[in-house]
């Protein structure tokens, strides 16, 4: 029995067996595939389940590592294709009740494309939650299950909030940005501070629908309503949805990369864990370990890369919190390539590799690594 949960912030949390047993089904073992889950689920080691995401990360960095949960490498924009592939027995996905019916919350994603190609629907219902709009669950719903509380230690926290130097990389990428343009970020403190940093009004379109994006509009510096597969936060999304500013649709929209490409003056704002001297970045591995997961990290940066006026950025800190440098001669895993990269930020200046020969570029980017980590970083 293969068993997919839809994946997000308000992914599912029912153990597997509860969820087969509600739809009448009954299994001595299961294959169980997550995406991107950000509460812990208690129930990954048992030893009755072989277990894998398509997004490690967030609250299954951990599980990865200790070999409890198998990790595949996957493009966000590649997972749909995955699941036409396994076929999935049952598929396990989040919603709200919307009169008769049950939609998608907070987390479309790819849910949208397994609830219709799973054997099976069970719909975990959270008879509490939200109705942001997003689309209908479509599919053979054959059960619908209670939302289990949240687990105990899990954080309503989004992301980490904007310090001093995420406010400067922001303030450098905002000036970087075309006017109208169409905006992608993630959370974090960078993505922080680039929305702290903005005094155009922009567009948004992007995997992930921010608390720090929803409250521009309270700005007046949203052109349009807000395109996303997943939002993350709780009163600015609600009224960014309640004043009809948000528009939640699956990541087969969001992260198609021709879609992506053929929007003008489309800036992908992105962020890694380390950059090598030709742009090439790594969003995933270091010292061996898994840290995230690719996810549309290559989505984005492909399609930004391609579109006319627009740009692919990368911003990151120049070194990490134990001053461990970010920018290194090669990195330890390329996730996103240095074609797809166009403009480097750090907090000590703005590399702009367009044009540039690979001599050019590694020159460009020491020159904004932390100073006391660029010697060497030209020794190739």
């Amino acid at each position: 029995m293969h068993v997919w949960y839809a994946d997000g912030p308000d992914a599912p949390l029912s153990d597997p067996f509860t969820a087969l047993a509600s739809a009448g089904l009954t299994a001595e073992r299961c294959r169980v595939t997550l995406g991107w889950m950000v509460e812990p689920l208690g129930w990954l080691d048992d030893p009755r389940l072989e277990v894998s995401t398509v997004l490690a990360g967030y609250a299954l960095a951990g599980p990865v590592n200790r070999g409890t949960v198998t990790a595949i490498d996957a493009r966000l924009s590649a997972v749909p294709s995955l699941i036409a592939e396994a076929r999935p027995d049952v598929a396990v996905v989040s919603g709200v009740r919307r009169g008769d019916a049950l939609a998608f919350s907070r987390s479309v994603g790819w849910g949208d494309v397994l609830a219709r190609s799973a054997g099976a629907v069970v719909v975990e219902v959270d008879e509490h939650g939200v109705d942001l709009g997003g689309p209908e669950i479509e599919g053979i719903i054959v059960a619908t299950i209670e939302r289990p509380a949240r687990p105990p230690g899990a954080s309503s926290a989004t992301s980490r909030r904007a310090d001093e130097i995420d406010r400067a990389i922001g303030a450098q990428v905002a000036a970087l940005l075309p006017d109208g343009a169409t905006l992608q970020f993630g959370p974090g403190g960078i993505g922080e501070g680039i929305a702290a940093s903005l005094e155009r009004p922009v567009a948004i379109w992007s995997g992930l629908v921010t608390e720090a994006m929803a409250e521009l509009a309270d700005r007046g510096l949203l052109l349009r309503p807000v395109v996303a597969a997943y939002a993350w936060g709780g009163e600015a999304i609600a009224r960014l949805a309640a004043e009809a500013m948000l528009e939640l649709v699956s990541s087969t929209r969001t992260h198609d990369i021709s879609l992506v490409s053929s929007i003008p003056r489309f800036v992908g704002c992105n962020t890694a864990l380390q950059i090598d001297v030709q742009g090439a970045v790594n969003v995933s591995r270091v010292g061996g370990r898994t840290i995230a997961a690719v996810g549309g990290h290559a989505d984005y940066c492909a399609g930004a890369s391609r579109s006319v006026g627009g740009l692919s950025v990368i911003a990151l800190r120049s070194t990490t919190a134990r001053g461990i440098s970010t920018v290194v001669p090669r990195v330890e895993v390329v996730s996103t390539s240095g074609i797809d990269v166009d403009v480097v930020v750090t907090e000590h200046g703005v590399a702009d590799l367009r044009g540039l020969g690979q001599r050019d570029r590694a020159a460009r980017i020491a020159a904004i690594a932390a100073p006391d980590h660029r010697a060497g970083l030209l020794s190739f």
